[in-house]
Order: C-alpha cells, then structure tokens, then sequence
C-alpha cells in the first residue's frame, strides 16, 4: 500500500487510532458489483459500510483486526479524541444500518454488562476532560525534550573530545546516550499519541525526530505496527507486541509450529532476552523493517531524520554506537515488555469490551519519582490503554478512579511495584521456555 508521508501525517490519528477503534464486521453475502465480502463496523448502534472506504483508509485493511462484530464506539471516541467532529463527519457519509442484537452476538447478560461499562466509562471521561486532564502542556513537554537534549548532547560532546583518552569518560558519555535516546523514545511514543502540543503535525514532526535521529527508527513505521498492539493488547494473533517470533514467544500459544518449538533461542530466551535477542531486534529494525518501510511508503522526513543518526557513526565510533543501541534497546524493550507479556493471551474469538481490554491485560507498574521518569511514565498502562491521548504525567491524576471504577464492575486493576514486574516477565519467559522444551 502506498502512502505517502504528508497523508501519514495529516491522517496518523486515523492510522493510530482506527487500528483500535474500528471494528469490523464480516457479512457472508458477496456483493454483486465488486465480487468482494461486506465489511462493516459498528459504532453507537449502527453498523458502518467501510467496504470502499478501506481503500482510502491510511491503515488500509487494519480495520480487518476487528470483524466480529464488537462494539467500536468507546474506542473510536478515545482514539479520536482530538479529532472525532472530523471522524464522524466522514462516516456520517458512509452507508449504515440499525445493528440487531442477533448480529452483535452477544449474550444479555454480556451486552447488559457492556451496555453497563460503557455508560459509566462514558460518564468518567467527560469528568476528566472537564477537569482538564486530557488537555496537553507544553511546558512540560519543554522540559523533558531540553533535558533529554541536554544528556544526549553532553555525551556526544564526551564521546568527541574526550572518549579516546579516559575510558571512565566514554563510559559517562555512553551512559548519558543512552539515557537520552530512551527519554527521547517515550517522548516521541507520546508524539505518536498526539498528546504533546495536541497539533498532529508538530507532534509528528517530534515523533520523527525522537525515533529517526536520535534512534535511527521510522517514527511512520513503528505507528503502523504500535496500531496493532494498541487495538488488542495481548491478543494472540493481532497484538504486534507479541509478534516476535521466532526468537521470542511470550506464551506457548504463540508457537504455531511444532518445530519451532525446538529452537535454541527459545529454549534460551530468558537468558538470551538481555544478552543479545534485545540487540537483534533493533538491528533488525533499523535496517530491515524500518528502512522497507520508508522507501516504500515515501516517508523521505523518517529517512532524513534517520541518516542523521547514521552520521554520528563517524563521530562516535562503531563500538561505542553498537554499545549504545544495545543499552538503550534493553532499556526501551525491557520496560515495554513489563506491562502486558507475562498476563495470559487473548484466545482467538474472544470477545471483549474496550474497558476489559485494558484492565484484564494489563498490569500497572507502583508509581515513584524514579519509575514515572525511568519509565516516561508508561508505568500508568492501564490508564494509557483507556485514555490513549491523555498527556501520560497526567495518567497519576485519575487511577483512584480508574480503580474504583474497576472494581464497581468487578474488574481487576492490577499494581505491582517494578521489581515484581521485571521478575513476572522473566519467569514468564523462562516458564514458557521450559514448556516449549517439552513439548
């Protein structure tokens, strides 16, 4: 699919944000003029014809993650926060019909408790928003770009002037750039969430600096696989987080083939995670995935912005650049992976609600100075995965409601303070590497 890097960035929000909030819907009838399925999403009680609209969808055939038929109007609300007049004028123009409850499929008491869920989530969100919890700051995104400049600068500086003659000093000078490229990894993750000015563009244009100089990552690319994850967390065919096979498998579902259970990496992989597997993936990324995905999707700012990167070679070293990625990269990956990969999976067919979603999948990690800054404050996943475009400091203002409005529906909110985090996602991969080894 060819898209090009203006339309990438005028449309990210849909591209982002549709991978979660359209749910698609399968009709068996063939259509007789275009010889090709029905699709259709249901939102606030209707179901919406993107049969032709797909085509001009930024996601394309994204919207195909969902097509059973689940109810898509909280997520197309939350996803589109910052643009849903625009979102909804567009789909006022598409055809629609009333949906029946015999096609939404679900039990009473199921599509009670849904009904339920999503009328008090409705009720909570615009609590919030009145109280200004979903509006962006600015100074705080000042702050944290200026400090993060200021770590990633001084430990180029270091690395120039004085890495060749003190090895303690290369050592703070690639401490330094790691830090900074991390800090600048959860900033344009936030970019890419539209919650740093609340302007598309200039959030974009964070989000590609952030990912392609001072990473070498395609801001584009990563949007369009961070979708997936974002509109079925732990689900076991549609979640891309959990699409690392075959050097990593987070649950034994996910080895489909009886003989990639065999694997030495996966035997391996609580060992290897952090040794190497962290390193490969990013390399794979950077000049594999990532570079495919720009050339061909003529995202010429992502490739600007990541030949940058590629010039510090000369200046850094290939050692030292090689060591900064492989830390950084276990500093990005292996706080990522914390929030969601040692709960069970999503079984193909489930149905779930956008509240459930969040809070049967993911864990929160207790907050403190050090983990909110450590962790860009993606420590707060539960309330991130709600409110996707929330400014992500401000998630700490509403999870005491978030809880109680958890547990009024009998939901689990789930907290464990970092240290348990990291130790559940390595037994997780060690449990699951000695399960493949048996199989």
């Amino acid at each position: 699919m060819g898209v090009s890097d203006e339309n990438l960035d005028g449309s990210l929000l849909l591209r982002k944000r549709m991978t979660s909030a359209v749910i698609g819907h399968n009709n068996n009838n063939v259509e007789e003029k275009r010889g090709a399925k029905k699709l259709e999403i249901l939102y606030d009680g209707y179901f919406y014809d993107v049969t032709k609209f797909i085509k001009q969808h930024p996601g394309g055939d994204i919207i195909e993650l969902y097509e059973n038929g689940d109810d898509a109007t909280l997520a197309i609300q939350q996803f589109h926060y910052r643009s849903l007049k625009m979102v909804l004028a567009k789909m006022k123009g598409l055809p629609k019909r009333p949906a029946t409850t015999e096609e939404i499929g679900l039990p009473p008491e199921t599509k009670a408790r849904h009904d339920a869920l999503t009328k008090d989530f409705q009720a909570l969100a615009a609590e919030l928003e009145s109280e200004g919890l979903m509006d962006p700051n600015p100074r705080w995104f000042i702050n944290r770009f200026l400090q993060s400049l200021l770590m990633f600068s001084c430990g180029i500086i270091l690395s120039f002037w004085f890495g060749d003659r003190s090895l303690i000093l290369r050592a703070v000078s690639v401490v330094l750039m790691t830090l900074g490229a991390g800090q600048y990894l959860w900033l344009g993750h936030e970019g890419g969430h539209n919650s740093v000015t609340g302007n598309p563009k200039f959030d974009r244009a964070v989000q590609k600096f952030s990912f392609g100089f001072v990473f070498g990552l395609s801001a584009s690319s990563w949007n369009s696989t961070h979708t997936e994850h974002h509109a079925m967390p732990q689900h076991e065919t549609k979640d891309s987080d959990l699409k690392t096979m075959p050097l990593i498998a987070f649950n034994k579902r996910l080895v489909r083939n009886p003989k990639q259970a065999s694997k030495f990496w996966l035997h391996y992989q609580h060992l290897l995670f952090v040794l190497c597997d962290t390193l490969i993936v990013t390399l794979t990324w950077k000049f594999n995935h990532h570079l495919k995905f720009v050339i061909k999707h003529k995202c010429w700012f992502d490739l600007f912005c990541m030949v940058c990167h590629y010039s510090l070679i000369p200046v850094l070293g290939i050692v030292n650049w090689l060591v900064i990625t492989w830390l950084a990269s276990i500093y990005i990956l292996g706080n990522l992976i914390l929030s969601h990969t040692h709960l069970p999976v999503v079984e193909e067919g489930t149905k779930l609600h956008w509240v459930e979603y969040a809070l049967l999948n993911t864990t929160n990690v207790r907050s403190s100075w050090w983990v909110d800054w450590w962790t860009g404050h993606l420590n707060y996943q539960i309330e991130h995965h709600l409110f996707p475009t929330m400014p992500e400091h401000k998630n700490k203002f509403c999870r005491d409601r978030v809880k109680a409005f958890a547990k009024k529906h009998g939901l689990p909110y789930r907290l464990c303070n970092y240290w348990e985090a990291v130790k559940s996602t390595y037994f997780n991969l060690e449990h699951v590497a000695n399960e493949l080894k048996h199989m």
